[in-house]
């Protein structure tokens, strides 16, 4: 295989979405903090009707009928509400893992919980040391991630995990009959009889943990405020993929069919190909911790 397989790890995603639940306001009827007249915040008429009529009372006047004016009533929107689920909103954005649209919703004041999908496919041919080769970078995944914001502000930190993980790379090439092609250092002629075939494969782990940190927020808490551009940085630990690299046909020593051989009866052939090998796997293996550099845009609802 003579083309370096980091060449192939381009990135693109499409999306998937979720349904949530509708939102939920509620009111508060607690007293503010640092109130030393609890009637004074009631939304009972109790405590209300009784702070009147004792001024009444001092005054020397009669208790005021029940349909006296409520004074001092607390305001109808809650000074405190439930965040659950109470705002959502929907994203795309790019990545190395693809181009990818997502949901979310909030779970509190200072976490959000959000899902996507990513999608991308790519296809590369060429020629490289005597190998015609086709490759395809195919890449499906689906992410879900947990926003905190530590300060309350468009800085957070998201753990998350990396699941249904369809990503790969997959490389078909030959040599053409007489034709030579190089391997490890060593350079083969292509049989006649059987022309020399290459295949190669990368796979990913199915389920990957990722963390990523990053600045905006996929639902700000601003009433009046409904686009954001959130940017994250981080990474997915997808392991170390292995490679898989075979060869098949016959390989010569001439153009001319000098002594020409079987590649899997040749053990010399054999050990310039896992030396090849294992030089691709450490460039894969560098991919382990899967960079993800996101940015995209965020309607909220």
């Amino acid at each position: 295989m003579w083309f370096s397989f980091r060449q192939m790890i381009l990135v693109f995603s499409a999306l998937m979405a979720i349904a949530l639940c509708p939102a939920q306001r509620t009111t508060s009827s607690a007293s503010p903090a640092g109130s030393e007249d609890p009637a004074a915040f009631s939304t009972s008429r109790t405590g209300l009707d009784s702070d009147v009529g004792a001024e009444n009372l001092s005054a020397g006047s009669a208790p005021p009928p029940a349909s006296g004016v409520v004074r001092n009533q607390r305001p109808a929107y809650a000074a405190s509400r439930s965040w659950l689920f109470a705002e959502r909103g929907i994203g795309a954005f790019v990545s190395p893992l693809g181009l990818g649209i997502g949901a979310a919703t909030t779970l509190s004041s200072g976490l959000n919980a959000r899902i996507a999908g990513n999608l991308f496919g790519y296809n590369l041919s060429g020629e490289s040391q005597g190998v015609n080769y086709q490759g395809d970078l195919s890449f499906r995944s689906i992410q879900a991630n947990i926003d905190w914001f530590p300060w309350r502000h468009s800085f957070h930190l998201s753990p998350g995990v990396l699941f249904y993980n369809q990503n790969r790379i997959t490389v078909h090439g030959g040599v053409a009959a007489g034709q030579s092609f190089t391997v490890n250092g060593a350079n083969y002629y292509s049989g006649s009889a059987d022309p020399v075939t290459l295949y190669g494969h990368v796979a990913f782990r199915h389920t990957s943990p990722m963390f990523t940190a990053g600045w905006g927020n996929w639902l700000p808490r601003s009433r009046e405020k409904h686009f954001s551009f959130p940017i994250d940085i981080g990474f997915a630990y997808v392991g170390e993929p292995p490679l898989i690299l075979t060869f098949t046909g016959v390989v010569c020593d001439t153009p001319n069919n000098i002594n020409c051989r079987s590649i899997d009866s040749d053990p010399t052939v054999q050990q310039n190909i896992d030396a090849q090998r294992k030089k691709y796997q450490n460039d894969v293996n560098y991919i382990r911790f899967y960079p993800v550099v996101s940015t995209g845009i965020v309607y909220k609802f």
